[in-house]
């Protein structure tokens, strides 16, 4: 599947809507498209200064909540799968996006956490309970609704969905929990809101 890419700095899950604020005159011509139902959907690979990650989320048109005279707009989209970037097609003309042939997550659903993950991930609701910390986001979830609400950085979330299997993404994902369940150990234990080592 070949689709138009808008690389940002951001992991969307799906379900989860986002806004942008599109002001580059390549993505506004994208938007364009999209608001005109020529194509309906975009790849947002996730991307930081140094690199493009061959991961992402597929991306659809919500809504424009307010469009400028220049074309420069605030919209809302939503993200419907993942996947990962097989291609990666950089246009010629520097006035227009780029394109990638992705891999699409169909089955990202039914990704299980595994029994690894599903212990450390049992002991870090425990220690978030003896914290009075609200644990229902995490209970009774697959391994996508748990990195959604896990509450880590987009760059984490790439690090765990660029593995290329099931079992090794569930790796990277118990010592991400294993990770937080030190943070929540060290909560504040003073009233002036600081760490004691």
């Amino acid at each position: 599947m070949q689709v138009p890419l808008f690389p940002l700095s951001v992991f969307p899950m799906p379900g989860e809507i986002i806004g942008l604020h599109v002001f580059e005159p390549r993505y506004q011509a994208l938007f364009d498209q999209l608001e005109r139902n020529l194509i309906h959907e975009f790849g947002i690979p996730f991307s930081t200064s140094s690199e493009m990650w061959r991961v992402g989320a597929l991306m659809r048109l919500v809504t424009v909540k307010q469009r400028e005279a220049d074309g420069r707009r605030d919209v809302l989209v939503t993200c419907t799968r993942m996947f990962r970037l097989s291609e990666y097609h950089p246009s010629p003309d520097p006035s227009l996006h780029s394109t990638g042939t992705i891999d699409v997550y169909n089955d990202w659903a039914t990704w299980p956490l595994g029994n690894g993950c599903k212990r450390a991930l049992q002991a870090l609701i425990d220690d978030m309970r003896r914290h009075n910390l609200p644990t229902e986001s995490l209970d009774n979830q697959g391994m996508v609704r748990v990195v959604q609400h896990l509450g880590i950085s987009p760059q984490q979330k790439a690090e765990i969905f660029v593995q290329p299997t099931l079992e090794s993404r569930q790796d990277v994902l118990k010592e991400a929990l294993e990770f937080a369940r030190k943070i929540v150990a060290q909560r504040p234990h003073n009233s002036d809101g600081l760490f004691l080592n």
